[in-house]
C-alpha cells in the first residue's frame, strides 16, 4: 500500500504542476486577448477557445489532487460527532462514491472523445476530442485516488499515509 501511495504522490503532484502551468498559460492566453481587442481592436480568434480548453485542465487536474487530500465534498461535520464505528462507514461510503464518480467520468469522458475525434475545432485546428480528454483523465486520477483513500481506509481506518485525515485543521 505504501508503494501504492508513493506513486500516487507522485502523480498528484504532476497534475497540480500542469494544472498549475495550465493557469499560467491560460492567464496569458486571456491577456493577449483583452490586449487584442481594446489595445489592438483585432481580438485573436483562438484566445477563447484556448483559454476554455486550459480552463479544463486547471479545474479537473485540481479537482483529482483534491481528492486524494480529502478536500472532496461531504459531510465531515455529521460524520465526525458520530460514533467511530459509523464514521469509519461513511468515510468508506464517500471514498466509494467518489471512486464510482471518477470511474464514470473517465469512462463517459472517453466515449465523448472517441465520439468526436473526426471532427475539428474550428478556431484552433485540433481534432475534438483534446475538449474530453481533461474530463476522461480528471475522471481516472479522481478514481484512481478514490481507490486509494477506500482501500486505506478500509485496510487501516484511516487516510492514506501522507495525507492528513482532516485536511481542514491542519498547517500544510
Amino acid at each position: 500500500m505504501r508503494a501504492f501511495s508513493a506513486a500516487l504522490d507522485g502523480v498528484a503532484r504532476a497534475a497540480l504542476f500542469i494544472a498549475g502551468l495550465a493557469m499560467v498559460v491560460m492567464t496569458g492566453v486571456v491577456a493577449w486577448g483583452v490586449f487584442g481587442r481594446f489595445v489592438l481592436n483585432d481580438t485573436p480568434a483562438w484566445a477563447e477557445a484556448s483559454a476554455l480548453l486550459l480552463m479544463g485542465w486547471v479545474i479537473l487536474g485540481a479537482a483529482a489532487a483534491g481528492v486524494r487530500e480529502g478536500f472532496h465534498m461531504g459531510f465531515e461535520t455529521l460524520r465526525d460527532v458520530l460514533p467511530a464505528p459509523i464514521g469509519l462507514a461513511c468515510k468508506v461510503a464517500s471514498d466509494a462514491v467518489i471512486t464510482v464518480f471518477g470511474a464514470a467520468m473517465a469512462w463517459y469522458g472517453s466515449d465523448l472523445a472517441l465520439t468526436v475525434w473526426d471532427a475539428t475545432l474550428p478556431t484552433l485546428g485540433l481534432p475534438g476530442t483534446v475538449e474530453y480528454l481533461p474530463i476522461t483523465l480528471g475522471g481516472v486520477l479522481m478514481a484512481l485516488f478514490g481507490l486509494e483513500r477506500l482501500l486505506s481506509h478500509l485496510l487501516t481506518g484511516a487516510a492514506p499515509a501522507g495525507v492528513p485525515e482532516h485536511t481542514i485543521l491542519t498547517d500544510s
